[in-house]
């Protein structure tokens, strides 16, 4: 149940004077990356009445690309066409069984991925998990175990805890599925995806992942769990080394994918889209 917005002020200093003031924002912004303010709408910030599934206001879904079945049949991102699997998927061999997604990676849920990911707003995780669970249920998945999307230990150090574990641990929570913790590694510390194209991701994720307790994995139908889909080239190297792993079948789920660009672009670049109201 969310807690609901305090009418009591916590003074810190001298509110009435100019740096006061500057204190009091400043708190307001660090407790916001702590504590859900709700019942909110997580995205544009409206007040709700009560809790609303997933954290987002109906006028946030309504204006966000929710993805159902005009979908690639392997990597689950939107199609421009009526084709039955996108360009990439075409001309790339993806090891997972398929991948699907909740929403286009724009406008609300765009938001509560970045505010997850790079604002620390952890109980966001909760709520993306919940939209999973009814993605997960819809495309009638049959898994037995979940795993995260593993970050690099100088990476996971630098921003103090993986955004697709915690996902991953609200989902497994939900599902009643156990939640494979430590099995599965990234080994090397690669270039960041959102600065490469298309065909440089693929060659950026070869060999940077490993099992390092196959049984944990061997005969199981193993859901892996991410925040973002851009290519599939990070989860198609996870499935490869789950299959090596005597995996019985690797599906994938996350919270957002991109809609398709040409192999000759750039996806996204973080550091450009990240902006302060977004946070």
């Amino acid at each position: 149940m969310c807690p609901r917005r305090s009418s009591t002020s916590i003074e810190i200093g001298v509110f009435g004077t100019r740096k006061g003031d500057r204190l009091k924002v400043l708190f307001r912004k660090w407790r916001s990356k702590l504590y859900l303010d709700g019942p909110v709408c997580s995205a544009c910030g409206k007040e709700l009445l009560s809790h609303i599934r997933g954290g987002m206001c109906p006028e946030c879904e309504k204006t966000s690309v929710k993805l159902g079945t005009d979908i690639c049949g392997k990597c689950g991102r939107v199609l421009a066409n009526e084709a039955e699997f996108c360009d990439t998927c075409i001309r790339n061999e993806r090891a997972f069984v398929r991948a699907r997604s909740c929403y286009v990676y724009e406008g609300a849920p765009k938001k509560f991925v970045y505010r997850l990911k790079f604002g620390g707003r952890r109980y966001l995780a909760a709520f993306i998990a919940e939209a999973m669970v009814d993605r997960y249920l819809d495309c009638d998945f049959e898994c037995d175990c979940v795993v995260a999307v593993p970050l690099s230990a100088k990476r996971k150090r630098k921003r103090g805890y993986n955004q697709s574990e915690l996902i991953a641990e609200e989902l497994s929570s939900r599902l009643k599925l156990p939640l494979i913790d430590g099995a599965l590694v990234k080994t090397k510390e690669n270039k960041p995806q959102t600065k490469l194209t298309k065909r440089e991701r693929e060659e950026n994720v070869r060999g940077v992942y490993e099992v390092t307790s196959p049984e944990a994995f061997k005969g199981r139908r193993v859901l892996v769990v991410d925040d973002v889909m851009t290519t599939g080239a990070t989860l198609g190297e996870v499935s490869r080394v789950l299959y090596k792993a005597k995996a019985r079948s690797v599906e994938a789920l996350t919270y957002c994918s991109t809609r398709f660009v040409s192999p000759s672009e750039n996806i996204l670049n973080e550091e450009d889209f990240y902006e302060d109201e977004m946070v």
